[in-house]
């Protein structure tokens, strides 16, 4: 329902588009929509947000992320894009039929050593994400798929990426346990037990939006900023859990070759992740300018 010709209520848009306010709300996180703020406090949306929504739901329904919607949209020609990600999806679908055959034929009692050769060529062709959960099952496995997961869905193309991928296939293998105490221990076995993998990912997402937008990111979240750093410097924190993982973390990347080994690495073998990286040095600096008493928090 329109109000007074500013624009609809989140309810009158969940009628128009089938979407909940959750939804809603993430999408608008996302800086898909960009409703209007009224006096009162309540969000009032467009014809232009309506639309954009439905469009969003249409092509969610095809299993597109969030990343790939957004693509979409800000593309200059979405027919393009949507081509790319239909030809990318294609090639996912080819490749796990193509398992499922394979698994067909080992349950018919087909001969091991084949298979496992024909299952060996198409892991080759795989995408680097696929190739590296495949190889890691625990946690290194799933410390890639949400920090580096989504720089990673691409193919060994050239020389210098196989180099890369087979720098950090010996580094994660043969880097030492991050040993923790067993009191801490019990704390991140909390920790980890009350976010899901889409909490996660969350995290990771806002992470990446905060990197590519910094100045809109500190703009919006400037005094939740604050009060972290002023809470960095007190006692109880640095008596805390938190702070005894963060110095375990810090100390253990400094050793084991994360910084000199693992994410040079990781930048030849993903030019996406590179400009991530660039960009992350960038909005480091720019904190760093705006709060020069946080400075050892970056040194190693």
């Amino acid at each position: 329902m329109e109000s007074g010709g500013v624009g609809m209520l989140i309810k009158d848009v969940c009628q128009k588009t089938g979407l909940t306010k959750k939804a809603i709300e993430y999408y608008q996180q996302k800086g898909m929509i960009s409703p209007k703020i009224g006096e009162n406090g309540y969000r009032y949306f467009s014809q232009e947000d309506v639309e954009k929504l439905k469009r969003i739901s249409l092509l969610r329904k095809f299993d597109l992320s969030a990343d790939e919607i957004s693509k979409v949209l800000t593309s200059g020609t979405p027919e393009v894009v949507l081509r790319e990600i239909m030809y990318q999806k294609e090639i996912e679908h080819q490749y796990e039929k193509k398992k499922l055959e394979l698994l067909k034929q080992l349950i018919q009692g087909e001969d091991m050593e084949t298979i496992e050769n024909n299952l060996n060529k198409l892991f080759e062709q795989s995408t680097i994400k696929k190739r590296l959960l495949n190889l890691f099952p625990g946690y290194y496995g799933k410390f890639i798929s949400i920090h580096f997961g989504r720089f990673l869905n691409i193919k060994l193309e050239t020389e210098e990426q196989r180099e890369a991928y087979e720098t950090i296939i010996k580094f994660l293998d043969e880097v030492e346990s991050f040993n923790i105490p067993k009191d801490l221990q019990s704390v991140i076995d909390t920790f980890t037990l009350s976010f899901s993998d889409a909490d996660l990912q969350n995290i990771s997402d806002a992470m990446r939006d905060a990197v590519c937008d910094f100045e809109k990111y500190y703009d919006e979240n400037k005094e939740i900023l604050q009060q972290y750093i002023e809470y960095r410097k007190t006692e109880e924190y640095k008596k805390s859990d938190a702070a005894r993982l963060m110095e375990l973390f810090r100390k253990f990347c400094e050793t084991s070759g994360y910084y000199d080994v693992f994410i040079p690495a990781m930048r030849r073998l993903s030019p996406e992740y590179n400009d991530y990286y660039n960009k992350l040095m960038e909005a480091n600096e720019k904190f760093l300018e705006k709060h020069l008493e946080v400075k050892d928090w970056y040194e190693k």
